[in-house]
């Protein structure tokens, strides 16, 4: 089960996406699929789920740092509450 850190974590991610809304639709689904597989991920709770999850986050944080400085701070946090878990 999710700690409340990363559901809240989740929840900024969720709010970030709604304020990129229509303005750039590439990203917006790029981080929607992203907050999906994240949201799928500590649903299930399955250890083997987390390897390509953090690959996902990884290679998506890359994209995302310089256009949207906002989502990739709560995905880096997100990372990090993951890592804190011990996945």
């Amino acid at each position: 089960m999710p700690t409340v850190r990363l559901q809240t974590l989740l929840t900024q991610l969720h709010q970030e996406i709604t304020t990129l809304g229509e303005s750039n639709p590439e990203e917006t689904q790029r981080l929607e699929r992203l907050a999906a597989e994240i949201d799928l991920a500590l649903e299930n709770e399955q250890p083997e789920a987390y390897e390509p999850l953090l690959d996902s986050i990884k290679s998506n944080l890359i994209e995302f740092e310089s256009e949207h400085p906002t989502a990739s701070g709560i995905v880096r946090r997100l990372m990090q509450a993951l890592g804190d878990m011990g996945i």
